[in-house]
Formats: structure tokens, C-alpha cells, sequence
């Protein structure tokens, strides 16, 4: 059975601030276990890690999807972007995950394939640092979680 709605956290919980992604799915899931917020039915909250090319075998499960990683666009640290997918940012504003394929391969694979949702956006926060063996967020980014929730449920709650 599909979700109505997948929300997608990418990242690497070792690379500083590359897992703002799961954070901010975190974040959510914790306001959801605490009934600070409900979400609707048929929404899923995902901690995907570094999916490369598996996105495509998740974003199968819902008709929409909403993906929230990281971004190195030269804005400042903790700018919470968003995208469609029809006006995605250069691939080189997504950082690489560990197989060598970042979430803009997938959406171009995806689109070749004839295999994206009918809506995907990307919340794309801008981080410092993806110190690799480093667990944890920099100030400037942990400081954009709440922010990057927020765009989060307002996509939700407009659908």
C-alpha cells in the first residue's frame, strides 16, 4: 500500500553537518511522539542515511515525496532552501553520499526511468561542515532545525 506523503531525511550521521537531514526527521518524529504535533494518516517519516540510488525503491511507496538533506550552495550556513524537482539546483550543490551518488543522480536517473512521484520537492539546508568522523550538527545548522521542520509541516499540511 503507498503513503500519501514520504518524508525522506538524507545524510551521513558521521559527517557533521551532512546529517541535518535525520535530524530534522527526528525532530519530527519526536513532536509526534510527544502530540506537540499530529501528522495526517498515510504520512511517513523516513531516516534513509545515504541512500544513492535506493531513493528510487523509496519514493516508489508514495505518490508524494518531500526529501530533506544538505546543501553547499555558498549561501550561509543554516539557509533552509526548496525545490521542485523540475527546478533542481547543479549537482554540485548536493553533497556526495558514500556510494558516489547524491540525490540529484537519482532524480535525473528517476526521471529517465519514468520513475518519480508525482510530487517531489527537496528542503535543502546549507551546512559548514561535513568533518568526517565528527557526530554532530555546528551551531549555524543546528540552529536551522526548527526552521527546516517548520517547511516540513507547512508542505504537509497543504497538500
Amino acid at each position: 500500500m503507498k503513503a500519501d506523503l514520504l518524508v525522506i531525511g538524507c545524510g551521513n550521521e558521521f559527517a557533521s553537518d551532512d546529517a541535518i537531514g535525520l535530524q530534522v526527521i527526528r525532530s519530527l518524529k519526536e513532536l509526534k511522539a510527544s502530540k506537540e504535533v499530529e501528522l495526517p494518516d498515510g504520512v511517513e517519516l523516513i531516516e534513509a542515511g545515504t541512500p544513492g540510488l535506493n531513493l528510487l525503491d523509496l519514493w516508489d511507496r508514495a505518490d508524494r515525496v518531500i526529501i530533506v538533506d544538505a546543501i553547499k550552495s555558498g549561501a550561509a550556513p543554516g539557509t533552509v532552501h526548496g525545490f521542485d524537482a523540475s527546478l533542481l539546483p547543479p549537482r554540485d550543490v548536493m553533497p556526495v553520499s558514500s556510494h558516489g551518488v547524491n540525490i540529484i543522480d537519482a532524480v535525473q536517473l528517476g526521471k529517465l526511468m519514468g520513475r518519480l512521484p508525482t510530487q517531489l520537492t527537496i528542503i535543502g539546508v546549507e551546512i559548514l561542515s561535513e568533518e568526517p568522523f565528527h557526530v554532530g550538527l555546528t551551531p549555524e545548522v543546528e540552529a536551522a532545525v526548527p526552521r527546516a521542520r517548520q517547511r516540513v509541516l507547512e508542505m504537509i499540511r497543504s497538500r
